[in-house]
């Protein structure tokens, strides 16, 4: 039996590139560093059935989905179509922003972003396209291998 083996943390890195890009082409753009920053990729699942797990910090999730605020806003419009929605009873976020961004965020909540359906698509485009390639590779670099192990013959007629 042949045993093909991939690199996982190239693959990995890849795809967390793909990921970046992706999120840089986004209407979120490269106006958060963090979010760019906190993006990985690992691989979970079996060996016949791998998965891919994409994580990020959580506000990413807010930028996707949009979040309504105490007066107004729209939430529900990214990947996983959460409604998320500011209830008034919970201290303000933003952590570093100015005061006035805050209190806006707070009352008008986020207009959506949506990013992580587009990352999660190239993704997967990037991670079959890579494992089909590879794997010709590897299978014809098997065969190579095969053929060049068995010993040579030498038949008297």
């Amino acid at each position: 039996m042949s045993e093909l083996k991939f690199s996982l943390e190239e693959y990995t890195n890849i795809l967390r590139n793909v990921a970046q890009e992706s999120l840089m082409r986004s209407p979120v753009g490269r106006k958060t560093g963090n979010l760019l920053n906190s993006l990985e990729v690992t691989v979970g699942g079996t060996d016949e059935e791998p998965e891919y797990v994409v994580s990020f910090e959580d506000y990413g999730l807010f930028l996707d989905e949009g979040v309504k605020g105490t007066i107004s806003g729209i939430s529900g419009q990214g990947y996983l179509g959460l409604q998320i929605q500011y209830s008034g009873s919970y201290k303000m976020i933003g952590g570093n922003l100015p005061i006035a961004v805050r209190v806006s965020i707070h009352k008008y909540g986020l207009k959506p972003r949506p990013w992580v359906q587009n990352a999660m698509d190239a993704i997967a485009d990037v991670a079959s396209q890579r494992i089909e390639t590879d794997l010709a590779v590897d299978i014809e670099q098997t065969i190579v291998e095969r053929i060049n192990s068995i010993p040579t013959i030498n038949i008297d007629l």
